[in-house]
């Protein structure tokens, strides 16, 4: 079995999916062997074009990107979105920390549903689809990590092995083709809603890039809203009692505020490094930044 927290991030990721993939398949599985009808678990998490769907289920904005479609409809739709999630994971947090990869993701799975929201309840074409129409999926958050990957890094190469031989392809063309093969084909495909996420990704994942190579953060808002969500469910320091009453104990406490503050600062130093590598490149870093971000990487993974 393997031990999650020993995962890398995309590996964590790729867990959770396969994890409530399997989840939904057993319950299917289980359905169709005792003749159950009634609950269906994939219509409970996707999420469904008409609004009036979507505020009755608005939890199906994030579990929809955690879900993927039935063996009855395509097995190898969770297969490659979790070798591409696998890849460009990898990839981007070779020039960025956990926090960003979390970031650009879970935006990236939340602008893709909202854009796919907007383009069918905004143009008439979709008017009779939207009744019916649902998404399920993570393309939408790997669409955005391959294009703030390729924003980042284009000219990095990926290596496709093939039968043949290993073809290497500059990041900024499999982003293009990506984009362009789903723009391409949206008139005649049959997975029209899936094809509108993609680009909603895309689109999130351009925007990072772009205020990227300005050195700035546009996920920052998202990190700083997750910190304060996270210190509220942050258990409170625990009483004790004592001959003059109870009180709290401040060692705990203390050791709390050394670690979150050292935790700031080395945070802001590795910030600091990332800022001067969009900026001035890799090499433009001394040997002691260098070390840093390789320790940071070891240390998030």
């Amino acid at each position: 079995m393997i031990e999650y927290k020993k995962l890398s991030l995309p590996g964590k990721l790729i867990y959770i999916n396969v994890v409530v993939y399997a989840i939904t398949q057993l319950w299917c599985l289980c359905q169709v062997l005792f003749c159950i009808s009634g609950f269906d678990w994939q219509n409970f998490l996707a999420l469904h074009a008409n609004l009036y769907d979507f505020m009755l289920k608005p939890w199906t904005l994030f579990t929809y990107f955690f879900t993927h479609a039935d063996l009855s409809q395509d097995l190898f739709h969770i297969v490659f979105n979790m070798l591409w999630l696998w890849w460009f994971g990898d990839f981007f947090l070779r020039y960025h920390t956990g926090r960003q990869f979390l970031s650009v993701y879970l935006l990236g799975g939340i602008f893709s549903g909202l854009f796919f929201l907007l383009v069918y309840n905004i143009f008439p074409y979709f008017v009779f689809d939207r009744t019916f129409t649902s998404v399920v999926g993570a393309s939408g958050a790997i669409f955005a990590l391959i294009v703030a990957v390729a924003m980042r890094s284009p000219e990095e190469t990926l290596y496709l092995n093939f039968i043949i031989r290993t073809v290497g392809v500059k990041m900024k063309w499999v982003a293009v083709a990506a984009i362009a093969i789903n723009v391409l084909s949206l008139p005649s495909s049959y997975n029209i809603g899936g094809i509108v996420c993609h680009i909603g990704g895309a689109l999130w994942g351009f925007i990072y890039g772009y205020y990227e190579a300005k050195g700035k953060n546009a996920a920052r808002w998202f990190e700083q809203l997750c910190d304060k969500i996270a210190n509220m469910l942050r258990p409170r320091p625990k009483m004790q009692a004592t001959r003059g009453g109870a009180r709290t104990v401040n060692a705990d406490k203390r050791k709390d505020m050394d670690y979150n503050a050292s935790q700031k600062a080395r945070q802001a130093k590795i910030d600091a490094i990332l800022d001067k590598i969009s900026k001035s490149g890799y090499d433009g870093l001394t040997a002691e930044e260098k070390q840093m971000l390789f320790d940071a990487s070891n240390r998030k993974n």
